[in-house]
C-alpha cells in the first residue's frame, strides 16, 4: 500500500508529539472516532507501556518507508533498544489527515 505525503507528515507529526509526551498533541491527530472513545490521559498510557517514562531520549525518530507495507511503521530509537508505533489507517476530516487506526510495539 501506498500512503501519501500528507499521511506520512501526520504520522511524523504524531510520533514527535508522543516521544515529546505531548500528549494532547498527539491526541489532536487522531480520528474523532479515536478522539471520543479514548482521551488524551489514556493514549499517554498506552503509549508509556510501550515507552515508559525513564526511557531517555527517544532519538532517532524515523519513518521507515517500505512501499510493500500496509502500514506507516515509525522507527523509535532508545539507549537500550527501540521501539515502534504503526499506523494502519487515516481518515480525512475537514480536510485534515487524520490517524484512524494504531498500535505500538515492533510487529
Amino acid at each position: 500500500m501506498e500512503f501519501d505525503q500528507d499521511q506520512k507528515t501526520t504520522a511524523l507529526l504524531f510520533a514527535r508529539a508522543l516521544a515529546g509526551r505531548d500528549y494532547t498533541a498527539a491526541h489532536a491527530l487522531c480520528s474523532s472516532e479515536y478522539r471520543e472513545q479514548f482521551d488524551a490521559g489514556f493514549l499517554g498510557q498506552e503509549f508509556e507501556r510501550t515507552v515508559p517514562l525513564d526511557w531517555g531520549d527517544i532519538d532517532p525518530i524515523e519513518l521507515v518507508d517500505h512501499g510493500g507495507f500496509p502500514f506507516i511503521y515509525i522507527h523509535l530509537g532508545g539507549d537500550v533498544y527501540s521501539e515502534a508505533i504503526i499506523i494502519s489507517s487515516f481518515v480525512s476530516e475537514n480536510e485534515q489527515t487524520k490517524i484512524a487506526s494504531f498500535e505500538f510495539g515492533r510487529p
